[in-house]
């Protein structure tokens, strides 16, 4: 599938409630390959799968560096997943994001990145710009966004935290011409946080404001790092707690005489599965960063947010 002169409108889109295996990288690929297959079968154009989805999500709080499974699976944007993905994609004409930890070759440090493969191979790698919480005990900050080509224009990409309490981002690659958002994800159950509650505002918040069209992938099930924990008391010292993911990958975007629609799956939707749905992307009519009718200027105005960000900037010593 080759890039038109006439950008396209209809495409289908999927996301994916995976269940990965805590450090199980060949087994989580092989889901990933066989959803993807699955996936194209139905008609997918554009496939997301979650944050980490090659080796799962929880981190070793007690683990030296060199050993925990995140740098021990680790693999740069040349490695063996990617390119096993790439040539799936190539087979197949769809276009895949998927996350995982990659390493930079030339420094070695470890990113919590998702990879983008299409129908030429590999096209890039998103590299988180906002670790959450203890993800920065393993991981470094990336420093740049990831727009990639495809015949329904420019699709921007961010993981989690990146989506839900930094705006910038999503609003960088909506001003830059994207209709389209993907969001891999690794949000687990917290009731005490309301974390279910938290996904679905902040996502649709996202749509509200600017007018595109977001898919979000997430880890669903349990991401259990002790292989004996099943088999132990649930209470004591010492048993790792494994984290529970909520799933709810979705596919939301602006409708025909509403803000925010619903196209596929839902912030409840728990189990392990494909959703899948057909979208018309010029509903996402870019009304703010176009000419307003009234000022013959756009309302958008990044020249003053340049300045404001930069008097933060100084303030902060950066």
């Amino acid at each position: 599938m080759e890039n038109t002169a006439v950008q396209r409108d209809i495409v289908n889109l999927a996301a994916v409630n995976l269940r990965a295996v805590w450090g199980d990288k060949a087994q989580n690929l092989r889901r990933i390959l066989d959803y993807t297959v699955a996936a194209a079968r139905r008609g997918a154009d554009i496939i997301t799968f979650p944050e980490l989805a090659l080796t799962g999500y929880e981190d070793q709080p007690d683990t030296p560096l060199s050993e925990k499974m995140h740098h021990r699976l680790a693999e740069s944007a040349g490695g063996p997943s990617i390119a096993a993905v790439a040539d799936c994609c190539r087979q197949l004409g769809v276009y895949v994001v998927f996350g995982l930890p990659e390493r930079d070759p030339a420094t070695g440090a470890v990113y919590n990145a998702a990879a983008v493969c299409g129908p030429d191979g590999p096209l890039g790698v998103y590299r988180k710009m906002h670790p959450a919480g203890d993800e920065s005990l393993w991981c470094q900050k990336g420093e740049q966004p990831l727009l990639f080509s495809t015949p329904w224009g420019p699709v921007g990409v961010g993981i989690c935290y990146d989506s839900y309490s930094f705006p910038e981002l999503l609003r960088y690659y909506a001003a830059s011409g994207a209709r389209l958002y993907l969001n891999p994800t690794a949000m687990p159950e917290n009731h005490r946080r309301k974390s279910r509650s938290f996904y679905r505002d902040t996502l649709y918040a996202a749509v509200h404001q600017n007018d595109i069209f977001l898919v979000s992938a997430n880890l669903v099930s349990e991401d259990v790092i002790d292989p004996g924990y099943r088999w132990r008391l649930p209470a004591g010292p010492g048993i790792p707690q494994p984290a529970t993911f909520l799933g709810g990958s979705l596919v939301i975007g602006p409708g025909f005489g509403r803000r925010v629609h619903l196209y596929a799956g839902s912030p409840r939707h728990c189990e392990a599965e494909l959703v899948l749905t057909t979208v018309d992307l010029s509903l996402a009519n870019r009304t703010i960063y176009s000419q307003n009718p009234y000022t013959g200027t756009p309302d958008f105005r990044p020249e003053r947010y340049q300045q404001l960000y930069g008097e933060l900037a100084r303030r902060q010593g950066r």
